[in-house]
């Protein structure tokens, strides 16, 4: 745990007020009012949302002090009042707030570099794979790594998960980026041991406008890389397949292929793969196809690291779904299934989730549908939405509910494939989650998909209180 002195000699910031020997065991990013003790909140622009303005909503639930940008239109206003809330209250005050968490996160790294840290990156399903490496990595490693996503994969929020590197052997850590220039500065934070890149998408595609040069953005993660020097890649991705060998690292694949005797039961995965050289069969809690690539490199990955063979296998075998992430909401006597797979969507998420929904045995199938990740130009973000509602005759889906302004344009591709009356589209979401649970019978499935930016958490709370789903 830091002193304040300590955050304001790693931020090159200045206390304010505070005693300098005051220890912090917690900090807070969201301006979300949490039950914590003792903690210290860190007001980032996240989002386009400055939290700045929730400074004093923390006070007055007990925080004990906080960072605020030095030229911040604001700043004697919300001292003034700080003070008066609580005249022992910590104030640090930086150049920048969000510059300032990632010096920290920096200086803990630092702190900790012979702590081997594994990153993983790419365009889709990152949060699944590192929660799988993570289940097996942890039955022997103390290991940092936050299996509920609290943390994000942003420079921020990274840099404060790395304030608790202290108390762990080992992370592994999730990294995304949306822009130019942005993976180079993770790197220098990270410092992986083993990278990780899983796919190429089009997730982001708006900013980095080709897969080239998300390809391109996502190798950055490589230029810190230190110890083992081990870049894994998918070898199933058609960009990744093609990158070449360098004289910095290691490349070395993983790939579907690595398993045989694939089956399905009741929908989900069977197959078997290599561990130590011993053919071994899984049997997933999964429903989704990518994740035997997933199993692949956690075991590839556990090897590296010495994980006995038993605790390999108990570790996947009890893995399941994390939340937003595919994740199976069952009510057993009406044999009704939600898959809330909410989190966030692109072009190939939206994909592969309606086709593993698609392969679950149900009496009709509803797929309710948000916006997905935008495109470069409004023509490209239309096309791609019209290209899913066409995606539906490759499927089985009885009816499609839609609710976001581009999905005008599902709604038009999917009328080649589905009569007028079984695609609704609305313009709210309590008309929505009327209709749907008029609609709704014994033996359905519905399938959640949207940006995450939607409330469709709120279509999912409903059903399961009315519907008895857990």
């Amino acid at each position: 745990m830091l002193k304040l002195k300590e955050i304001e000699k790693y931020t090159n910031g200045k206390i304010i007020c505070g005693n300098k020997e005051t220890i912090i065991n917690n900090y807070c990013l969201t301006q979300k009012i949490r039950e914590m003790k003792n903690y210290f909140f860190i007001p980032i622009i996240f989002r386009k949302v400055n939290r700045e303005n929730y400074i004093i909503d923390h006070i007055k639930n007990g925080c004990i002090g906080f960072m605020i940008d030095k030229n911040s239109k604001n700043k004697a206003e919300i001292e003034k009042v700080a003070q008066e809330l609580n005249p022992n209250i910590c104030i640090v005050e930086v150049e920048s707030v969000n510059e300032a968490i990632y010096k920290i996160g920096i200086k803990c790294r630092e702190n900790n570099i012979e702590k081997p840290i594994i990153a993983v990156t790419g365009s889709v399903g990152k949060t699944t794979l590192c929660s799988l490496i993570s289940q097996v990595l942890k039955t022997e490693i103390n290991l940092l790594h936050d299996f509920k996503n609290e943390n994000n994969n942003t420079k921020s929020h990274i840099s404060l998960s790395y304030l608790f590197l202290d108390n762990y052997d080992m992370a592994v850590t999730e990294v995304g980026i949306s822009d130019f220039g942005k993976m180079s500065d993770l790197s220098k934070l990270v410092q992986p041991s083993i990278a990780v890149i899983n796919s190429i998408g089009t997730s982001h595609i708006n900013k980095l406008k080709t897969k080239e040069n998300i390809l391109k953005e996502k190798l950055h993660i490589t230029d810190y890389i230190k110890d083992k020097k081990i870049l894994f890649l998918n070898y199933d991705d058609e960009y990744l397949s093609k990158v070449n060998q360098s004289e910095d690292y290691e490349i070395r694949y993983y790939s579907i292929n690595d398993a045989k005797n694939i089956n399905r039961i009741d929908g989900k995965i069977s197959f078997d793969t290599k561990i130590y050289g011993i053919d071994t069969n899984f049997k997933l809690n999964l429903y989704e196809e990518y994740n035997i690539r997933n199993v692949v490199l956690a075991i590839k990955i556990a090897e590296i690291y010495n994980i006995k063979y038993e605790n390999i296998v108990k570790a996947i075998n009890e893995f399941k779904s994390v939340d937003g992430r595919f994740k199976i909401l069952k009510n057993i006597d009406k044999n009704i299934i939600l898959i809330d797979d909410i989190y966030s969507s692109c072009f190939e998420s939206v994909k592969m989730g309606l086709e593993s929904a698609n392969k679950i045995k149900s009496k009709r199938k509803i797929a309710v549908l948000g916006t997905i990740g935008a495109a470069p130009t409004l023509e490209e973000t239309s096309k791609i939405h019209e290209e899913i509602g066409t995606y539906f005759n490759k499927l089985n889906f009885d009816y499609i509910y839609l609710i976001g302004d581009f999905t005008k344009h599902i709604y038009r591709g999917a009328l080649n494939v589905l009569e007028e009356k079984y695609i609704k589209r609305f313009k709210t979401i309590e008309l929505l989650i009327e209709d749907l649970e008029k609609n709704i019978e014994e033996g359905d499935l519905i399938y959640f998909k949207e940006s995450g930016f939607q409330n469709f958490g709120k279509i999912i709370d409903e059903l399961k209180n009315k519907f008895e789903i857990d």
